[in-house]
């Protein structure tokens, strides 16, 4: 029994000597590291410490970025992956035939623009009767962002805006008034007929309605180079079933005459469709300046769309400027 007891004994000294002995471990650690802690001067420069941050997090931003770009290029640059000057705007893209295509785009001194007044109002309305059509997927679907052509939408309007011209984006979803008629798929042109009822009667001075769609097929995703850059394709769609088909055909050939002016390589024209398997209208009865056009394929990215843009604004300012001057002279 005094055997036991002294084992015991001997067995809670020993305990509460580990626990003592863990506990000044413990003390003396913090004290020294506190110590050491305090006498270190930590120098960093602040740029780098926050270059170091921001890269850290997303692996591609600059401080001077932070400071220095307005929101829209801050998205289309991080959000997009895109990079966006104010000045690339005013770039003209220049050529005069088949081959000089995949030769370097001119940039012509005096910016585009300049010489007409801002449109206050907004006069373009840009919307996507297929509004999930998207392009070649990257890292950006981690961040819950896909390229689809509503996002074309919202880039070209940016680029409109900097030549002075507004537009407005079709926020709202055709899937959600597809559903709430209990319609299918194919009667998207349909529901986004209702969007653009609604976006007129609302926006009087709205005039000209794009309809934004991606194509399908290597032919329609086949991008060209043109001075180290690369370009999505357009290609512009007339309804023959329209019975006023002949008004929409004249501004569509005006627009591919402007792409081809910038070059050549960058449409691949203009395809008219009917009968079993189409729509056939496209919703270009609504007013001889509604037009759909496809930029690029699936296979596009979004880098490539965005150089198109660029492109694309600059030809509708131009159409646009031709038919607003002339209706003045009239």
């Amino acid at each position: 029994m005094k055997k036991r007891f002294k084992r015991r004994t001997k067995f809670k000294i020993y305990l509460f000597r580990v626990i003592i002995f863990g506990v000044i471990t413990i003390f003396s650690f913090g004290l020294i590291f506190h110590f050491f802690y305090n006498k270190i001067n930590i120098n960093i420069d602040n740029t780098k410490y926050l270059n170091y941050l921001v890269q850290d997090a997303l692996g591609s931003y600059e401080l001077g970025d932070i400071t220095s770009l307005n929101s829209t290029e801050f998205l289309l640059k991080y959000s997009l992956g895109l990079e966006k000057s104010a000045n690339l705007i005013a770039k003209e893209v220049t050529s005069t035939n088949e081959e000089e295509a995949s030769e370097e785009l001119e940039v012509k001194e005096e910016p585009i623009g300049e010489e007409n007044e801002p449109i206050k109002e907004p006069i373009i309305y840009l919307y996507n009767s297929h509004q999930t059509e998207g392009y070649k997927t990257n890292f950006l679907e981690n961040f819950n962002i896909n390229n689809t052509v509503l996002i074309a939408s919202y880039i070209l309007k940016e680029y409109l805006a900097d030549l002075g011209i507004q537009a407005i984006v079709e926020e709202n979803k055709v899937k959600d008034i597809l559903n709430a008629h209990n319609w299918k798929y194919g009667s998207s042109y349909k529901a986004s007929r209702l969007l653009l009822e609604d976006a007129k009667k609302n926006n009087p001075s709205l005039k000209y309605f794009i309809d934004l769609h991606r194509d399908a097929g290597e032919t329609a995703s086949k991008a060209i180079t043109i001075a180290d850059k690369n370009y999505a394709r357009l290609l512009f769609v007339l309804g023959l079933e329209n019975p006023n088909y002949e008004k929409n055909l004249k501004g569509i050939e005006r627009l591919n005459e402007l792409v081809k002016a910038e070059n050549v390589s960058l449409t691949r024209g203009i395809t008219k469709k009917q009968g079993k398997g189409v729509n056939g209208v496209y919703n270009q009865d609504f007013s001889e300046y509604t037009y759909l056009i496809e930029i690029g394929g699936e296979n596009n990215t979004i880098e490539e769309i965005n150089n198109t843009l660029k492109v694309l604004a600059k030809v509708l300012y131009k159409y646009i400027m031709e038919i607003e001057n002339g209706e003045k002279e009239n």
